[in-house]
């Protein structure tokens, strides 16, 4: 019969122990194929049957229970006018702003508010259900109550390119659905209206209040201005242009004044010097007079010239050096005449001064008047221009003052002529109709949901226990993870208690499935070594109690009775054990004595076999240790005795067992190893992690040959499906004597029910 657990020792597929150290774990094992996924699911199928039953039970329930919901709708259209000629692209962003601030509009608790209150849904049974009150007894949060209620039941849907708005009503009861569906719109309507109106009034009284008052702003303010202009003696246009074409004006009139009076009297001593040669001469000729003439029309010029320049001016020099030449040409002149033209020139000369000093005394008059003003107009002008400064901020207040005023004004009546237009507005196109179908329940869309929905999770769950889950219980786990062959799956036997070597499943009951898998297990560990000449393996394991110990005997009375001389070696001192009761129960030394007195008084001689005999040959288990825990195991491991031992009992002994402390507890395990040909691994079925197992790894070097499972347990195992072979150990069953786990559940009856009849040639 083939071993219930299968052995990974087939060096054509997976290669020597060597060579797995080296290569380590296959990388083409981590993947996760599909059989690996059917397992999971397998192995968790009644978790997920029972969140889908419970799913689908309670989405049955609900539709049974649920309320028959009706559902209809109106459609509203949204008014959108814009200006000929107006920007495509911005009247297009405009009128979906438009639509959008109606539909929010739509969904505000004030429209809903006034649907409660037009259609006293408050008092409504059908809609309030046993909150309804009568329509005198109404409280607000009653009335908050029906507003919220009505809010979750209506839902705006509107569409960016589109100036419809859908208004969908969910209710229990068609009519009353269809009817606040159709009151929407006029609510809306009314509520805008409503508070455009007291938008308008409270708009309209702020601003006419703000009007007022600007405009006493703006008088005070010019107020101020004329109050300023009077106390200064300032005139409209005063220190402005005007005083300066003024003064400009009198200032000219004032140097002409002034250039008249040097001319008349440059004339009146023209006049007085002309008298004086004539009285002289007394005589006169045309060429004198011509001269005279040309004399007095260079005084003139030269008059003329010194109001407007300088006496250092050319035009002063070039006068005064044609006047000097004409004066000799004179005197040469009267000098020939004075005697004729003496007594004739006399009184003319003294009527000529005269009327010339009197015009010169008058020009003097009239430019000495118009340098007094000309001086009153600059002082007054310098004092105008000081008090520009103040009367210019007064007049800047004044006119700030006037444009708010203004516009202020402005604003107001635009707001008056604005608010007189209804603006954006939405009209009902299409009226709600009475349902006649109920939207809900759905039956098989909820439960298929449900169905559906509680699968997905229900596998969201299954895969997020699997990955959380680090228990190591199946020999692909420990493949796959580790590289390491399993060499056997001890099954879990509940109150099993050794108390002898006699005593072990393997003796008592040979046929058993536990003595079948130890059977199978030494079959692994007599190919671990050279076939069957004499090794030493060494059991350990990752914590104490993996179930080492069981482990190390169930092989000892395995290799016993298949005719091999085995003995198990108890180096596990530290703490009491089973061992070291059967130790005690002895009468032969303990592991300590026979390491302080030579081994060979005690060991008792190999008997010799006998070729003729048709019988197999058995032999009993042994067992060497001690009888009380050692203080200290530690140094009596690494005496050099202790070798001395091994290789004794090498002689007579085809297989040494070396039962050493958990790996992780004790580093004695490790300097075992040294002396060990192989090492064992015991893992405690669903309890022993992947973590332990790396650590045991790490703390052994690699130094791992194979593993082993003890505490199987065969039922739970097979309903996991890990696809090996206790998966299929019920199907063995008839093999083995004793008691034999047996599947539980509705896949038990399954199988019971199909193996009633089968096929003629299976038989």
């Amino acid at each position: 019969m083939n071993s219930i657990v299968p052995a990974y020792q087939d060096e054509a597929l997976y290669g020597t122990v060597q060579d797995r150290e080296q290569r380590g774990p296959d990388p083409a094992m981590y993947n996760l194929q599909l059989r690996y996924i059917q397992r999971i699911i397998m192995r968790h199928r009644w978790l997920i049957v029972s969140i889908v039953g419970v799913a689908v039970a309670l989405a049955v329930l609900s539709q049974i229970l649920a309320t028959p919901m009706y559902q209809t709708s109106s459609t509203v259209q949204v008014e959108l006018t814009d200006e000929e000629g107006a920007n495509q692209a911005e009247a297009a962003s405009r009128n979906a702003q438009r639509v959008e601030n109606e539909a929010k509009i739509y969904r505000s608790r004030a429209v809903a508010e006034t649907v409660v209150r037009d259609l006293e849904l408050t008092s409504n049974s059908r809609f309030m259900g046993s909150a309804a009150r009568p329509e005198g007894r109404v409280r607000e949060q009653d009335r908050a109550l029906a507003t919220t209620r009505l809010v979750n039941a209506v839902s705006i849907l509107n569409n960016e390119k589109s100036d419809l708005i859908d208004i969908q009503v969910t209710l229990a009861h068609p009519k009353l659905a269809a009817r606040i569906a159709n009151q929407y719109p006029d609510a809306a309507q009314k509520m805008r209206l409503t508070r455009r109106e007291q938008r308008r009034v409270q708009l309209l009284a702020g601003l006419d209040k703000q009007v007022a008052r600007l405009a006493g702003d703006v008088s005070t303010a010019e107020r101020r201005v004329a109050d300023f202009r009077r106390q200064a003696g300032m005139l409209e246009g005063a220190g402005g242009a005007e005083d300066l074409a003024q003064i400009n004006r009198i200032a000219a009139e004032a140097a002409s004044a002034d250039g008249m009076r040097s001319a008349m009297a440059a004339k009146s001593a023209g006049v007085s010097r002309a008298a004086g040669i004539h009285t002289i001469a007394g005589a006169d000729s045309p060429l004198l007079q011509q001269q005279e003439r040309e004399y007095e029309s260079l005084l003139n010029e030269k008059a003329r010239l010194s109001s407007l320049y300088g006496s250092g001016h050319p035009e002063m020099v070039r006068v005064q050096n044609q006047i000097t030449a004409l004066e000799g040409n004179i005197r040469r002149e009267r000098a020939a005449a004075a005697a004729v033209a003496s007594a004739q020139a006399n009184a003319s000369a003294a009527q000529q001064s005269a009327m010339a000093a009197s015009d010169s005394a008058a020009a003097t008059a009239r430019a000495n008047r118009l340098k007094g003003e000309l001086s009153q107009l600059l002082s007054k002008a310098y004092s105008n221009t000081s008090n520009n400064v103040e009367l210019s901020r007064l007049e800047r207040e004044a006119e700030v003052a006037r444009d708010v005023y203004m516009a202020t004004h402005k604003q107001a009546e635009q707001v008056r002529a604005l608010l007189g237009v209804i603006g954006v507005n939405s009209t009902l196109v299409s009226p709600a109709t009475v349902p006649t179908d109920p939207i809900s329940p759905t039956p098989k869309k909820t439960i298929a949901a449900a169905f559906l929905g509680s699968l997905v999770l229900s596998l969201l769950l299954v895969f997020a226990k699997e990955l959380m889950d680090d228990k190591v219980r199946s020999v692909e786990q420990v493949r796959r993870w580790f590289g390491l062959p399993t060499y056997g799956m001890f099954p879990l036997i509940p109150g099993l208690h050794t108390t002898s070597l006699e005593d072990s499943p393997v003796v008592r009951e040979p046929q058993s499935l536990f003595a079948e898998v130890a059977r199978a297990t030494h079959s692994e560990v007599v190919d671990l070594g050279r076939g069957y000449q004499p090794h030493t393996v060494l059991i350990t394991s990752p914590l104490p109690g993996d179930g080492k110990s069981t482990v190390a005997l169930s092989l000892c009375a395995a290799a016993c009775a298949v005719g091999r001389r085995a003995i198990v070696v108890d180096f596990d001192l530290r703490r009491p054990g089973v061992m070291q009761d059967i130790q005690r129960q002895s009468e032969g030394p303990d592991l300590v004595e026979l390491l302080l007195n030579p081994p060979a008084k005690y060991l008792p001689a190999r008997p010799e076999e006998d070729p003729a005999s048709r019988e197999i040959i058995t032999y009993k288990p042994e067992l060497l240790s001690v009888r009380e825990p050692v203080k200290d195991p530690a140094s009596l491991i690494s005496h050099r005795r202790v070798a001395v031992l091994m290789e004794r009992l090498r002689e007579q002994y085809d297989l040494i067992i070396v039962n050493g402390p958990a790996a992780l507890a004790v580093r004695d395990a490790r300097t075992l190893s040294q002396i060990a040909d192989h090492t064992l691994m015991v893992l405690c079925w669903g309890r022993t992690t992947i973590d332990e197992v790396k650590a045991t790894m790490q703390q052994m070097s690699g130094k791992i040959d194979a593993a082993i499972f003890d505490k199987v347990d065969y039922a739970e195992h097979a309903r996991r499906g890990y696809g090996d072979s206790v998966q299929f150990y019920m199907d063995s069953a008839a093999y083995y004597t004793g008691e034999v786990p047996q599947k539980s559940g509705i896949w038990a009856w399954k199988d019971r029910i199909f193996k009633r009849w089968s096929p003629p040639w299976t038989a």
